[in-house]
């Protein structure tokens, strides 16, 4: 068992902790430029999705991935939720499913790629 795989959870936590402190800090990230913060959304959704698949791979294949798309809507109606100085953003919200699709197909992709170097 390699030492990434047995991390595997460790890495995801720490994925996790990293998403949920980006989306409920109390100030909107730096935008260097108009909408920026739609594609920190996507790629931290992408970061956290394949680290969640990761993690979880031993577990149903179906089940990951719906439970982090219900996650992504989810998240960003907290975020308008729980922070005063925060709000809802639909933009946002395709952000964080674009993530998730995103990494749905990278992983597929990366499954395809293994399957070939193992044959």
């Amino acid at each position: 068992m390699t030492l990434l795989y047995r991390l595997r959870y460790v890495i995801f936590l720490i994925c996790l902790s990293i998403l949920l402190w980006g989306i409920f800090r109390p100030e909107s990230p730096p935008q260097p430029f108009e909408n920026a913060d739609k594609i920190w959304h996507t790629l931290a959704f992408f970061g956290f999705s394949l680290a969640a698949r990761f993690a979880f791979c031993n577990k149903a294949i179906w089940l990951v991935w719906i439970v982090l798309v219900v996650c992504a809507p989810t998240l960003e109606y907290l975020q308008g939720l729980l922070q005063t100085s925060r709000q809802f953003s639909y933009g946002d919200m395709l952000g964080n499913l674009s993530g998730v699709m995103l990494a749905f197909i990278v992983w597929k992709l990366l499954l395809k790629r293994l399957s070939i170097i193992k044959m």
